[in-house]
C-alpha cells in the first residue's frame, strides 16, 4: 500500500480528519497528517480491506504516507465517514482528476460512481483526460464516447498524449468514422 514512516510533530493536521479517537494516521504527499479510523477505511475500501491487520502501526506515532496529496486525501476520506459528501460541481478539473484516479485505486466503492460519473459529464472540456481515466479503469462506455469526442483533435496532438496502444486503437476509430463520413458524403451527393 504505502510506506509507513515515524511522526514528525512539525507537520500540519487536517482540521477535518483530526480526531482523537483515530487508531489510524495517514500523511500526504504533501505532508498533511490526517488521523482517521481504521475501521472506516477497510469498510469503505477494499484496498484498506485487503491489507486488514499490515496497516496497524508497530511504533508509536506510526504514520502511513500516500502519494496523494492533502486536496484529494480531503475529499477522498469524506466517502469513509457519514457525512454528507463534498460537491463535486465546486471541484476544479485537475483535483477532480486525481481525486477519481485515487478512489479507483483505494478501490472506494461509494465514491467511484459519483467520480466516474463527473469525468464523463467533462468528457467534452477533456476528452484526452478523460479517455485516458476511461481506458485506465476499464469503462468501455466511457472509452468509446470519449474516443468520439477525440476525432477532430490532429494524429500528431494524440500521439503525444495517449500510450501507443491507444494511439493505436484511436487511430482505428478515426479510420472507421473518416470512412462512414465519406460514404455519408458520398449517398448524399447520389441523391441531388
Amino acid at each position: 500500500m504505502a510506506a509507513k514512516v515515524s511522526l514528525s510533530p512539525t507537520l500540519p493536521v487536517s482540521k477535518r480528519f483530526d480526531s482523537a479517537s483515530a487508531d489510524m494516521t495517514l500523511q500526504s504527499s504533501d505532508n498533511v497528517i490526517f488521523k482517521v479510523h481504521r475501521l472506516n477505511l477497510e469498510m469503505h475500501s477494499q484496498v484498506f480491506a485487503d491489507a486488514g491487520g499490515s496497516t496497524v502501526g508497530t511504533v508509536e506515532n506510526e504514520i502511513v504516507s500516500l502519494s496523494e496529496t492533502s486536496e484529494v486525501l480531503e475529499l477522498m476520506l469524506q466517502y469513509v465517514y457519514l457525512q454528507p459528501q463534498p460537491d463535486l460541481q465546486k471541484v476544479e478539473w485537475e483535483l477532480m482528476k486525481d481525486l477519481a484516479e485515487a478512489v479507483e485505486k483505494y478501490e472506494i466503492y461509494s465514491a467511484i460512481g459519483v467520480c466516474s460519473q463527473r469525468m464523463r459529464e467533462r468528457l467534452y472540456e477533456h476528452p484526452i483526460d478523460v479517455l485516458l481515466f476511461s481506458v485506465r479503469h476499464k469503462y468501455t462506455g466511457m472509452m468509446n464516447e470519449s474516443a468520439e469526442a477525440t476525432l477532430d483533435i490532429p494524429p500528431y496532438t494524440m500521439l503525444s498524449c495517449v500510450p501507443p496502444n491507444v494511439f493505436a486503437a484511436w487511430v482505428c476509430q478515426l479510420c472507421i468514422f473518416s470512412d462512414i463520413i465519406s460514404s455519408t458524403m458520398y449517398d448524399v451527393g447520389r441523391i441531388d
